[in-house]
């Protein structure tokens, strides 16, 4: 069902029932007016009647019985007096004496303002029981009031007749507004479908500001958000499939040459220098897969896992992890920290700091100069690591944290290195609610820096 149809049904049912409500409500009103007004005329000419006749009854009876004959002619009299249009009914003792209604009733049973009908006529009855002489006098009249129930059934075809004008006049206006209305919906509708179709190029027009308009701008939004999170998808398919790539490349080279050494090893001809040089060759390939799947299996933990940080101190931070450069990579980096308390988890980023400082050695030449500095500032604790290596170009830049990219393949393979550390590093600052700024210049050197939030400064 339609929405236009259904305003224009709903409205038109609220139109009929309050319309027919209130028009019959207002007849029957009218009619209760009259029919008032009616008993009143008919009770004062019903009294006049009954005046009279116990009147004639009194100047009959006197003290002894009634002489029901004479009352027959007197009253006889008296109703061709009224004319034939008053109906009457007299009994005594509940006897007929005369009555000239055109219908017959149970004078026993009859209660004043009693209604009957006969021969689609209209009768109110008008009733008076008096004990006279020792006798009860019974005076009924009934008058046509048929003419009340002709005005209103007249009154009641009037008003239907307009009740259906009024409701094709209402139907029609009511269907051009229903239109009106439903048309941005229609329009918004078709947007919908061609959305669900694939099109996320399409214009959602938006021509007002009400209801409509605001859920037709809601949709265009949705429709944005869909776009970015498809392009999203669709950027982090393709990492996916080249972090697959990659990584196919980089097992399939060392394990190529471990099984060529493997042979060589199997074979006794060759000589003890050579077999010595294969299990040389073969361990520092195992060794660059160990490493190769510790990077990875930390890549993965830091993807399905959330971390709880707390507040650590910065300078003991940055000492520790700069005690494990010079035990582990054997370098000597020049520090300026300054002192404070920062919200981390302290093992995670003592993983990315060592990370960064690594890639600084990486990228020196014969003479290896870094530094690590940690200082407050507006927005939070800087730790920065520079160094004056070979540095990188603009282009590199953009794709510096994606998994196996490397600026030199030949010094990263050479350096056992996979391109992996900056995408941990990406990871672990993104759990800290913050990312890595690298600024680079060939030639020059590189600064990787990140913030932390400062909890406490001492």
């Amino acid at each position: 069902m339609k929405f236009a149809f259904k305003i224009v049904s709903g409205t038109m049912l609220i139109i009929l029932v309050m319309f027919s409500l209130s028009g019959i409500l207002f007849i029957h009103n009218h009619f209760q007016q009259a029919f008032e007004l009616q008993m009143k005329t008919n009770t004062a000419e019903f009294d006049l009647e009954k005046y009279s006749i116990e009147t004639m009854i009194t100047e009959l009876g006197a003290d002894s019985a009634i002489d029901q004959e004479r009352l027959k002619d007197q009253l006889y009299t008296l109703s061709a007096y009224m004319g034939n249009s008053r109906k009457l009914y007299v009994a005594v003792n509940e006897q007929l004496v005369w009555g000239n209604l055109p219908f017959a009733i149970d004078s026993k049973t009859i209660q004043n303002g009693d209604m009957i009908t006969y021969e689609n006529m209209h009768y109110v009855l008008l009733c008076s029981r008096v004990k006279m002489n020792q006798e009860t006098i019974t005076v009924i009249g009934a008058y046509d009031i048929s003419t009340l129930y002709e005005v209103r059934n007249q009154n009641l075809t009037y008003f239907y007749f307009i009740e259906i004008l009024l409701l094709f006049i209402c139907a029609g206006l009511i269907s051009v507004l229903a239109h009106f209305l439903t048309k941005p919906i229609q329009s918004l509708n078709e947007a919908t479908k061609a959305v669900a179709g694939g099109d996320l190029d399409t214009v959602i027009p938006i021509t007002s500001h009400d209801e409509v308009g605001e859920l037709a701008a809601s949709f265009v939004v949705m429709i944005e958000a869909i776009k970015k999170r498809q392009q999203e998808l669709e950027q982090a398919l393709k990492q996916r499939e080249d972090f697959i790539a990659n990584f196919t490349h980089e097992l399939k080279t060392p394990m190529t040459s471990i099984i060529g050494y493997t042979k060589i090893l199997r074979q006794a001809k060759y000589s003890t220098e050579d077999k010595e040089k294969a299990l040389n060759y073969i361990y520092s390939e195992t060794k660059r897969l160990e490493l190769l799947s510790h990077r990875l299996l930390e890549l993965m933990e830091l993807s399905a896992n959330r971390i709880e940080l707390q507040k650590i101190d910065a300078y003991e931070l940055l000492q520790a992890a700069l005690q494990l450069a010079e035990e582990r990579l054997m370098i000597e980096v020049h520090a300026n920290v300054e002192h404070a308390y920062v919200l981390g988890e302290r093992e995670l980023l003592i993983s990315c700091i060592m990370n960064l400082l690594e890639n600084a050695k990486k990228a020196s030449d014969n003479e290896i100069n870094i530094s690590l500095s940690g200082k407050k500032t507006a927005d939070g604790y800087l730790i920065t690591i520079s160094d004056h290596g070979i540095g990188m170009a603009q282009s590199e830049l953009a794709r510096i944290d994606e998994s196996f990219y490397t600026v030199d393949k030949a010094r990263s393979k050479k350096s056992g290195g996979y391109g992996l550390g900056l995408s941990l590093c990406t990871r672990i600052l993104k759990l800290h609610d913050s990312e890595l700024h690298i600024e680079s210049e060939v030639g020059k050197g590189t600064d990787a820096s990140f913030l932390l939030e400062i909890v406490y400064e001492a």
